[in-house]
């Protein structure tokens, strides 16, 4: 959430613009927060416009994981405002959840014959490999800087997590 600075109704432009300034990092932890749901609403988005039905079981882990979702913003606070291991643990440990929640719901979905377009075995491969590799770079990255005593080379892991399978394909391929 970003708060609403606590001065009098009275005060100056540029005392409203210093306590605007103050809340620098609300801002930037609202931002990531509404890319991350975002990107999390565009893949669940299509995924749920390949179904071809859904089922209760179906709906009680799509609830799991929405509830996982509505959580963000908490965790993206805490890591905002106070910037340690501890915060970073906690950030990353939500963040892995909820892909995990969304990689169980799909795996339902396939198993259960929900999906209209069943995928060849390389495509779901490719697509646990790309779910897991995001839960592992957000697990790896709290040990990571948990023994560095620093955030960057988490953050790193953040980056690198999402791109495994990319250079997975790249390494494969020949292409280097």
């Amino acid at each position: 959430s970003i708060s609403v600075p606590e001065i009098a109704s009275g005060s100056s432009s540029s005392e409203l613009w210093a306590a605007l300034k103050s809340r620098d990092q609300e801002l930037i932890s609202y931002l990531i927060s509404f890319a991350v749901i975002g990107s999390f609403w565009v893949r669940h988005h299509k995924f749920c416009g390949s179904l071809k039905a859904v089922d209760g079981p179906f709906l009680v882990i799509n609830l799991i994981y929405l509830a996982t979702i509505a959580f963000v913003p908490y965790p993206t606070q805490i890591l905002g405002d106070f910037q340690n291991s501890a915060a970073f643990a906690f950030y990353a440990t939500a963040i892995a959840l909820s892909i995990l929640v969304s990689a169980v719901l799909a795996e339902y979905a396939r198993r259960a014959g929900l999906v209209a377009v069943k995928e060849s075995d390389a495509e779901l491969t490719a697509k646990r490999v790309d779910g897991y590799s995001v839960i592992g770079g957000f697990l790896i990255s709290i040990p990571l800087v948990l023994l560095a005593g620093e955030l960057w080379p988490g953050y790193l892991c953040w980056i690198i997590g999402p791109n495994v399978h990319l250079l997975l394909r790249l390494g494969g391929s020949g292409k280097h």
